[in-house]
């Protein structure tokens, strides 16, 4: 069986310079009370020895969570450098992903491709350091329910499916985003088709017949469109592919707290490997669709052709932020599938695999509706 092999490292991967020290004695926290391990619990939603039962609440504050000009952070930022706090930043040679390990780490696996063929040699490297993060709420045992209740929905899906797949190495990940904001203002035209019909007589089987004609008037239109984007969240891993991530959306990133390592214990994380510039890119894409869809509802009509966009972006602003992401795959007839978890929400996305019979038996209905509709309209002339 194909498993996801995860390569992180319980390690805060992107905290700053000024905090190496403490970072150091951050992961080897002990137990005020018993001297065992802390480490943070999504179920209790606290720093947790399970050793003794100890629990400590954690600084739920957000002020240092702001928004940075974009452009001058392209080349100004708060950065560190990862070997100062005893890890080496690893590229995967395959998918691109980066991530933390051990200094003394020889071989690494990549879970997000399986993938051998790492980078041996540490790079220097300068990151912008988050300002926010989002603790886990979803513990592993509901995240488990919920691929559970996932794996059984869906009609097309083969029935065995919720039998047979056997979910592999269940995985908690703290993922790297950044988030933008923008001011927009947009001039739009086009032409909007209005749906109208006319009645028209035409021979049919050697008969005179009247049928409804469906004919297009075409409008010229134009207009403005003010929008103001809040957060459009970008992910930071080369491991995860934006579609991918979409499907477990919203994250409620209004619950976000100031970025603390100390959340990060006993748990996984990656380092970004999306640079601000290249995410800023696909930022820049996502809120372009969503203008063009807005500005297609304003023009209306039954179908548009023309539709020409100008668009202005002011006050461009971005953060940089950590999500809590659930990840693994599940194997069904040897062809492994992969899934993702909101470790926020609940929410599940991933791909399941097609029963061509079902969609056989769909299209034979089908073509047996058209034949029968085919067929009374003859019996009926």
């Amino acid at each position: 069986m194909v498993s996801i092999s995860y390569f992180y490292r319980k390690i805060n991967a992107l905290a700053h310079t000024d905090d190496s020290d403490l970072l150091k004695n951050v992961f080897r926290q002990n137990c005020p009370s018993c001297g065992g391990k802390i480490q943070y619990s999504a179920e209790k939603q606290k720093l947790l020895c399970d050793y003794c039962g100890y629990t400590e609440d954690f600084d739920r504050s957000n002020e240092n969570v702001v928004e940075n000009p974009l452009h001058t952070a392209m080349h100004q930022a708060q950065m560190q450098v990862p070997e100062q706090i005893g890890k080496k930043v690893f590229d995967c040679t395959n998918c691109g992903s980066k991530f933390m390990v051990e200094s003394d780490e020889v071989k690494v696996n990549c879970g997000f491709c399986g993938s051998v063929n790492v980078n041996e040699e540490a790079f220097d490297h300068q990151y912008i350091k988050p300002s926010g993060i989002i603790p886990f709420v979803i513990p592993r045992r509901r995240a488990e329910e919920q691929f559970k209740k996932w794996i059984k929905q869906g009609w097309f899906h083969p029935n065995k499916l919720k039998r047979l797949a056997v979910m592999n190495d269940l995985h908690g990940i703290y993922i790297p985003f950044w988030t933008f904001d923008a001011d927009t203002m947009s001039r739009w035209s086009g032409e909007a088709g209005h749906y109208y019909y006319v009645n028209k007589t035409v021979r049919i089987n050697g008969q005179m017949q009247t049928q409804r004609v469906r004919k297009i008037r075409w409008e010229r239109r134009s207009g403005t469109l003010d929008h103001f984007f809040d957060d459009v969240l970008v992910v930071a891993s080369k491991g995860l592919n934006q579609r991918e991530i979409n499907k477990i959306f919203p994250y409620r990133l209004d619950e976000i707290v100031n970025y603390n390592p100390r959340l990060m214990l006993g748990w996984e994380g990656e380092i970004y490997s999306i640079e601000l510039d290249k995410a800023h890119q696909i930022g820049d894409q996502i809120i372009d669709q969503k203008i063009r869809a807005m500005c297609r509802g304003q023009l209306g009509g039954d179908e548009q052709r023309y539709l020409k966009i100008q668009t202005q972006k002011q006050g461009e602003t971005f953060k940089h932020v950590i999500l809590p992401l659930w990840i693994s795959s599940y194997k069904y007839r040897d062809k492994v599938y992969h899934f993702t978890i909101n470790g926020q929400t609940g929410r599940v996305g991933g791909k399941k695999p097609i029963s061509p019979w079902k969609v056989a038996f769909v299209v034979f209905l089908c073509i047996l509706f058209i034949l029968a509709a085919v067929l009374l309209g003859e019996f009926g002339g």
